[in-house]
């Protein structure tokens, strides 16, 4: 994977991250939109993604008011609509029967053509004549200097691009300089084979089989409910309404997208060599959800605030916990913590354990819930379980209408040792989320940096209150 992406960024100046993209969507048999000025090099990027897969055919259109079908998928068979009555197209060097597809300026294409691509960018299927063709189609690219015209009609062909993606101009001197005046290119040998058929049907279903953990999940749908939020609050700020009615859907996700915002994580998962979906994944929906080119960086703000935010959560009720206890050392007992993570319940002369996040739970919200015997003589709290299990005075726990205490003890060096140990954790945490990063191939880690450190920063300053 590394080497066909070396391969692809050969010659190249500042386009790895939308290289490494335009592969991620077409590995993953979705499709991508690139906005940027003319001659920035968008049409570039579809012609060294052909270079990825073997035998790869190509088909470049630049699209405009006057475009016709023809033109698009083929002229109609001459032949075909005289001896057989049948309305077909010779589809040969169209579009129909290209691996990767590169659409220029797709806003200016007529309904005609548009229409015809909703199914196209969807299942890869072209209805010609009377029969349905399954396109081969492997990479589907779509550019444009301007996004699609409100009130036009565009929206459903507009959500069919599930990766975006703004392709600034060169930034830096020294890569401007050498696109001026670029040095001789010496032929390099790439130990990476490009992807034929066989390997991507493998890859396919290797990514269905690639895992979303349950906190994975739950950072998705806060990032939901923020953007759900974000929509509600510009309906507001104009009651009435003169706005637009695309302007009120600025924020508005579909549900189809959500679904291959998944499946493009779940790629990224596997051509990084993993069998689950991490937090670095998650940076890629930044790539995903927006609708004008000024909210990529309030996703990443939003992204990068609910990605730490679930990371740092049990640590943060863990020092809750342990700050609420510390204040009543002396002279009374505090409650017993083992190994900063567990409460000690002594059930019938039993020692189990209770986690503190748990237990914390139980305590402010007073419902009942079920919890089971795991292993290592833990309660698992969860919604559905063996036994029922309820906190209504702190120090004491019902287990199934039964209560019991805590286990205590006045050793105020447990407190204090979990307290001292309580910022290198969620350091240790936070550099790790960085290795992630590194370590995504279709990560730009610069666009995050700054978002990530603020808001990191944000978090250990709350850590640290009252230290």
């Amino acid at each position: 994977m590394t080497g066909i992406l070396a391969k692809m960024n050969h010659g190249m100046l500042e386009r790895e991250e939308v290289l490494a993209l335009s592969l991620l969507s077409a590995v993953a048999g979705e499709s991508i939109f690139l906005l940027g000025l003319p001659g920035v090099g968008k049409s570039m990027v579809a012609r060294r993604l052909k270079s990825a897969f073997k035998g790869a055919r190509s088909f470049e259109y630049l699209m405009s008011r006057f475009s016709t079908p023809d033109e698009i998928f083929g002229p109609v068979s001459i032949t075909k609509l005289k001896e057989e009555d049948t309305y077909e197209r010779i589809t040969a060097g169209y579009l129909p029967e290209a691996d990767v597809v590169f659409l220029d300026e797709l806003w200016k294409a007529g309904p005609a053509i548009q229409n015809s691509l909703l199914t196209v960018l969807n299942e890869k299927i072209y209805l010609n004549g009377n029969h349905t063709m399954q396109l081969p189609i492997k990479g589907i690219i779509a550019a444009s200097n301007e996004l699609p015209a409100q009130g036009e009609g565009l929206e459903a062909l507009w959500d069919r691009f599930i990766l975006r993606y703004v392709v600034e101009p060169i930034v830096e001197q020294s890569n401007f300089q050498s696109l001026l005046c670029p040095s001789p290119q010496t032929a390099l040998i790439f130990d990476s084979e490009p992807f034929d058929q066989q390997e991507l049907e493998q890859i396919s279903k290797e990514i269905e089989a690639v895992d979303v953990p349950a906190p994975v999940i739950e950072i998705i749908c806060n990032i939901r409910q923020r953007m759900y939020e974000k929509m509600k609050e510009q309906e507001q700020e104009a009651p009435g309404t003169s706005m637009p009615q695309d302007n009120k859907q600025l924020y508005y996700i579909s549900d189809r997208r959500w679904k291959k915002a998944v499946n493009i994580m779940r790629a990224s998962a596997c051509l990084n060599g993993r069998n689950e979906v991490n937090y670095s994944d998650l940076l890629l929906l930044v790539h995903m959800l927006w609708n004008e080119e000024g909210q990529v960086q309030e996703l990443v703000e939003i992204v990068c605030k609910e990605v730490l935010a679930c990371l740092f959560r049990g640590i943060l009720k863990q020092k809750k916990s342990v700050n609420r206890h510390a204040v009543r050392m002396s002279p009374k007992p505090s409650l017993y913590i083992l190994d900063g993570m567990f409460y000690e319940v002594l059930c019938d002369g039993y020692a189990l354990k209770i986690h503190i996040a748990d237990y914390e739970t139980l305590l402010e919200s007073g419902t009942v819930m079920y919890a089971s015997e795991t292993i290592d003589d833990c309660l698992l709290v969860r919604p559905k379980g063996s036994f029922t299990v309820q906190v209504k005075e702190e120090g004491k726990i019902i287990i199934n209408n039964c209560s019991y205490e805590l286990r205590t003890t006045f050793d105020p060096q447990i407190t204090i040792k979990q307290l001292n140990s309580l910022g290198t954790n969620l350091e240790d945490i936070f550099s790790n989320l960085l290795k992630s990063l590194d370590s995504n191939l279709f990560i730009g880690k610069e666009r995050f940096m700054l978002n990530l450190r603020n808001t990191y920063s944000y978090y250990d300053a709350k850590l640290n209150q009252g230290r």
